[in-house]
Parts: C-alpha cells; structure tokens; sequence
C-alpha cells in the first residue's frame, strides 16, 4: 500500500546517512542493509498524511528517522482513539517481516515526517541475518507493551493527575527538542491524544494541565507540551 502523500525526501540519502540514525545506529548492517533491502527508500510525509489505515493490508515496514507518528484506533460508532506515539528509532507497519492483513490502526504522520520504507518479505531476510537487529526490535516492542499495560492498570489503580504524569515520564525520553516558547524542552502532543493514552477525559487532562502550569511545571499549546521540571512529573507519577 503506497503512502497517500508520500514524496522523496529532499535530500539523497545514502547508506552512511542511515546507519547514522537512530533506526539502524550501532549496527553492522551496512553491506546486508543494500543487499536485504533493495527496495528500501526513504519518503518525507506531511503533516497529517496517513500511513496506512487501520483494516487495509500492509505490507510493508516503516522505519522513522525524523519525526512522530500517531497510532489511531476507530471504534464502531467512528470515534478515534490515540494508542501509541512513536518516534525516530521506533518502526511500525509490518515490522515482524510478514505481512498483515488487517491493519489494528491508523499512523499518520504528526508534523513532518522522514521515513526508511521497505517490503516487509525483504525487510525478514536482514532480520534472519542480522540478530542483534531482531534483539533491538524485541527490546523495543517490550517496552512499548510494558508502557501499554501500566496504562491500562493505571486506570484502575492511579488517580487522574499520577496518570497524567505517568504518561508525561514515559515519553520523556522523546522529549529531545529545546522548546522555543521559552521552556525546558517538549513533545508534540494534543490534549486529547493525551487524553487518550492516560485514560483520562480531555476535560480532566486540561484542568490538571492548567494546574501544573500555574505551578510552573507544564507549559503548552495546542500542538505542543512543554516540560520545565520533569523532576515534578516523576514525583506525581509516583504518588498514586
């Protein structure tokens, strides 16, 4: 499935320029990445753009080198639901080297995007030759299940406000960008989304927002978070 709005990206890029992303960073993978992946090729995607849809096939992987993208789920009645945020270094679609069927989400791109897309068939033969690649994926993904399940059991167990910042502490390490409103440093994040992964209303999520600025914890805007003492965020997320 082709990317609705995908472009070649500005500059060219070459197999050097990838190992040095976080996506392949550290791995001796330079002759077997051309070899394995013939068909890789790095696409720029707009703000917004989809990825794939969530109940159309894929057959392809998705590595990020820069940027964020979005995992959306609709339930029945069309009402979407933000599951996931992931980043450069994270890979998405058909990342297991076998195709899906049915895709569970929705990724779209949130802002612009840089992507290494390759035909997962292909992307499973450098897994089989490479297992310190498949380790580092494994790790990954462990982790992103790890993050899911806290969040559910959070819904039941933690107050709003420690789930708001629970969620705030996991995606702390994404937070790599110096922020030019004047904060520390930030993510780029909606309320509702979220809202959505700390099982919170957005209504509840703005009101602990605006407390946690008034505080001088948080400062934000529509598209952005910013986090000035993430030491606080911990310290909340601790306190059930």
């Amino acid at each position: 499935m082709a990317l609705l709005t995908e472009r070649p990206a500005r500059k060219t890029w070459s197999v050097e320029d990838l190992l040095r992303q976080a996506v392949f960073k550290d791995l001796a993978i330079r002759d077997d990445l051309a070899r394995h992946c013939p068909s890789g090729s790095v696409r720029s995607v707009r703000h917004q753009a989809v990825i794939y849809r969530q109940g159309e096939p894929c057959s392809d992987v998705y590595g990020i080198l820069d940027g964020q993208v979005t995992l959306v789920r609709v339930d029945p009645e069309g009402n979407p639901f933000t599951t996931d945020l992931l980043f450069d270094g994270d890979f998405l679609g058909a990342r297991d080297g076998s195709g899906i069927e049915e895709s569970p989400e929705t990724a779209k791109a949130k802002g612009s995007v840089v992507l290494w897309r390759a035909p997962a068939s292909e992307f499973c033969n450098l897994l089989l030759k490479h297992p310190a690649f498949c380790l580092r994926l494994l790790q990954r993904s462990s982790q992103r299940l790890r993050q899911a399940d806290r969040r559910y059991g959070s819904a039941v167990f933690m107050r709003a406000e420690a789930r708001l910042a629970a969620t705030l502490r996991d995606l702390s390490g994404q937070f790599r960008t110096r922020c030019e409103h004047g904060f520390g440093l930030h993510l780029r994040i909606s309320q509702q989304e979220l809202a959505d992964l700390a099982g919170a209303s957005r209504p509840v999520v703005s009101t602990l927002m605006n407390r946690l600025r008034d505080q001088g914890v948080l400062g934000y805007s529509r598209e952005y978070i910013c986090v000035r003492d993430i030491g606080v965020i911990e310290q909340l997320a601790e306190n059930k």
